[in-house]
């Protein structure tokens, strides 16, 4: 399967005029898998809702038959719907027309975000079937489940019989998960402790350019990162309370150091997040660039302007160099994430943040960096922190070091 990265080259080949033959030669894949993957992840849309009284608006004939008639009767057996001659040899899309702002027929368009989106969920529903015949998993069910109900572990089963187990400890669980063998899910060492996963569903995808990302991916990520070593890293990331309300909270975490602070954001629009890193770079002002050199962000609609934000607006110097992670990769940013541990001991799931201040992030984040790390030799990430930047940074941020007796992660 072809990864986000490529997919976003193709599409930056298709802007560049490349020919078919010519991206399937510099992509290695053959051409029909190309002319595949465009034609059936096309966005058709239609810019102008006509009323019913036109009823045949989208008819190729329709200039002729307007000398003849005065309006298309009910049923035509002449119609025939007008494509463009451009739709139908390569690239099959309107992304890249001149005309597409003033073209009043019907437009296809190419979304990398939308076509990874989609291919990865074609590709998670192939492998959901099930690889054994319904005789094999009942046989396997007989001798698993005496060993389950006496509470022994899958793994340890797994661990002590690998001959007995046709598929992996992960499979099993799924189809237990889904009821495809006599065991429920109770049943299970600890299963009821924690939640069953949730599907992942998707977030809406953004309006901007998928373009701008172009060169800001996770592998141009690692190639800048081996090429400066000494890079400081910030990973950025969001953490939601209530589903009811639109307030947030936008973390930065710095790698080198596992330090992290928090702003409260009213919403997740970008301009949120624009107006956090403009006042940032204005109070750490030439420190900035030193602190903020990598910025790396998952692809949330909040982050889609981060690139421009990370531009001097009066000079045009570039204060960070902006990248993305790959799509369904957390662990692409795992510090960030688990980070937010140690937050959610004071802040757990299902709270929200109507009734918290800035100032109370700022001293929860404050016992969260004072609290020492196996990962930092048991220093602490400020101790860390100041081995690389100023002191007065983390006056600025509004941290401070607590005594270890006065830390407390809980609520």
């Amino acid at each position: 399967m072809l990864g986000y990265d490529e997919i976003l080259t193709i599409y930056k080949y298709i802007s560049l005029n490349f020919t078919a033959s010519q991206i399937a030669m510099t992509m290695h894949i053959v051409p029909s898998t190309l002319y595949r993957m465009i034609i059936t992840n096309i966005d058709i849309r239609k810019q102008i809702a006509f009323p019913h009284t036109y009823r045949y608006h989208e008819c190729k004939y329709l200039p002729a038959c307007r000398k003849t008639i005065e309006r298309c009767p009910l049923e035509c057996e002449r119609f025939e719907k007008y494509l463009c001659d451009k739709l139908h040899r390569f690239p099959f899309i309107c992304d890249f027309c001149e005309s597409r702002s003033v073209c009043r027929k019907e437009r296809h368009f190419w979304n990398p975000v939308l076509v990874y989106q989609n291919r990865f969920e074609r590709l998670r529903n192939t492998r959901s079937h099930l690889s054994l015949s319904k005789a094999r998993i009942a046989a396997f069910d007989d001798w698993l489940s005496p060993f389950i109900r006496k509470k022994c572990s899958i793994e340890v089963l797994r661990s002590q019989f690998p001959e007995a187990f046709p598929v992996s400890s992960s499979t099993v669980r799924r189809w237990i998960d889904r009821g495809h063998m006599s065991i429920r899910r109770i049943d299970l060492v600890r299963a009821v402790t924690f939640k069953a996963k949730k599907a992942y569903a998707p977030r809406r995808p953004s309006n901007a350019d998928p373009l701008l990302k172009y060169g800001h991916t996770h592998p141009y990520f690692l190639d800048y990162v081996k090429a400066h070593p000494e890079a400081s890293v910030i990973e950025m990331d969001t953490v939601h309370g209530l589903a009811s309300e639109e307030r947030k909270l936008l973390t930065f975490y710095h790698r080198q150091s596992h330090l992290q602070f928090a702003v409260l954001i009213p919403d997740l629009h970008p301009a949120s997040v624009t107006y956090v890193i403009r006042a940032l770079q204005k109070m750490l002002g030439d420190r900035f660039s030193s602190l903020f050199d990598v910025i790396l962000a998952d692809n949330g609609i909040e982050f889609d302007e981060l690139i421009p934000a990370s531009v001097d607006p009066d000079t045009g110097e570039i204060l960070s160099h902006v990248f993305y992670t790959r799509p369904y990769h957390c662990g692409d940013k795992g510090g960030c994430e688990r980070n937010h541990e140690l937050f959610r001991y004071l802040v757990p799931k299902g709270h929200g943040f109507s009734d918290l201040t800035q100032k109370d992030i700022d001293f929860m984040f404050s016992m969260i960096n004072s609290y020492p790390r196996e990962s930092l030799s048991w220093k602490t990430p400020i101790d860390v922190f100041k081995q690389y930047f100023p002191k007065d940074i983390l006056d600025f941020l509004s941290l401070k070091k607590i005594p270890l007796e006065d830390v407390t992660l809980k609520r």
